[in-house]
């Protein structure tokens, strides 16, 4: 733990013994357990073991850290953090480590999968309920900024979902006409590649300047929230950025129905426009939204930029937290950018995974 005199001040570091007294001795234990477990015992016993002792890892490591901070802060002036340092963070990042290798050796369907992953982060939520980590840096933060944090989150999200939607309802028609003419394949994915090429910040101030000049051309624009920065110039940004990902799936779920599949339909006596909603969108629907997914992920991340052209967003705290070299204002923003990125991976992976036709599923089984 590194206690500061305030946010900004440089702190002085202090191991977690020192603090936290012979309650620091427990991750070492689960640590030293986990050693054993990982080169002395047999394949379902080490998952067992591994599974179990990385998910109490994550919530002991931070309750007793929070402790820790108490214990820190009794004396201290009512300005003073206490912050997680390095040993903690390292903790952290290995029990998910951990957490993710025993994951990938279990079944999908497997009930001590789900445990695995959710006690952890079940346990974590319930400590921070309870008030085991109020005296961390971190949480006062996430306290003060509290009615902030909800309006910036809400805004990250409407942006990167809205410009999601935007994007795949202009990408999914040019992958379409790809998968049509050759011509226009080489057309819609050289325009494609060359806006995902340009940095995330320079395409941001490419589209700034003919904002700024058409809002003041005609000030109509200005009134309904058309203008140089802010929302208008993020969206189009990100629009740019998801177009590659989503036309690219969607002319590879196209090309990948199978001929047989067509000559089925043919058969059958369906026309052009039945062939396309029957057969061959059904079979193309995983990977389009395989590419809606790729391009959402993506769009989580690029939000952040949009913070600095006053759309705001999490990437707020980011930013607020550099220009003061606040690391736990840093964190704020950074740590639900992750999660949001993550979650937001897991349920369309699921949707996706709904949406994908039985037999195409059986297939890829198989």
């Amino acid at each position: 733990l590194t206690l500061r005199p305030n946010r900004l001040s440089a702190g002085e570091a202090t191991g977690l013994p020192d603090v936290a007294g012979l309650a620091a001795v427990v991750p070492f234990a689960l640590w030293v357990l986990c050693l054993v477990a990982a080169l002395g015992l047999g394949l379902r016993h080490r998952r067992v073991i591994l599974g179990t002792v990385s998910t109490v890892l994550l919530p002991a490591t931070l309750v007793i850290a929070g402790a820790g901070a108490s214990r820190m802060l009794e004396s201290a002036a009512s300005t003073a953090r206490a912050s997680l340092d390095i040993g903690v963070w390292l903790s952290l990042l290995a029990s998910y480590i951990v957490v993710h290798s025993v994951r990938a050796e279990l079944l999908p369907t497997s009930a001590f999968r789900r445990l695995v992953t959710w006690t952890g982060p079940s346990l974590v939520l319930a400590a921070g309920l309870c008030g085991a980590l109020n005296d961390l840096s971190l949480v006062r933060e996430f306290a003060l900024n509290q009615p902030r944090f909800a309006t910036e989150t809400i805004r990250h999200l409407a942006l990167a979902f809205g410009s999601v939607a935007i994007g795949a309802t202009i990408a999914i028609p040019l992958g379409i006409v790809a998968t049509r003419t050759r011509k226009g394949e080489r057309v819609i994915f050289a325009t494609a590649n060359a806006f995902d090429t340009i940095p995330g910040l320079a395409l941001f101030g490419l589209i700034i300047a003919p904002l700024s000049a058409l809002s003041y051309a005609y000030p109509g624009l200005r009134e309904i929230g058309i203008r140089g920065v802010g929302a208008a110039p993020a969206v189009i940004a990100l629009v740019l950025y998801s177009l590659l990902p989503i036309v690219h799936n969607t002319y590879a779920g196209l090309r990948q129905v199978s001929a047989s599949a067509m000559d089925a339909g043919r058969g059958m006596g369906m026309s052009r426009r039945q062939l396309a909603r029957t057969v061959e969108f059904p079979l193309a629907l995983p990977l389009i939204g395989e590419g809606v997914r790729v391009a959402s992920v993506q769009a989580i991340g690029n939000t952040t930029i949009a913070a600095l052209i006053g759309a705001g967003g999490l990437g707020h705290f980011v930013f607020q937290g550099l220009s003061q070299a606040a690391p736990d204002l840093i964190l704020l923003g950074a740590l639900p950018i992750i999660g949001l990125a993550l979650a937001v991976d897991a349920g369309l992976g699921a949707l996706v995974r709904a949406l994908t036709p039985i037999g195409v599923r059986i297939e890829a089984n198989q």
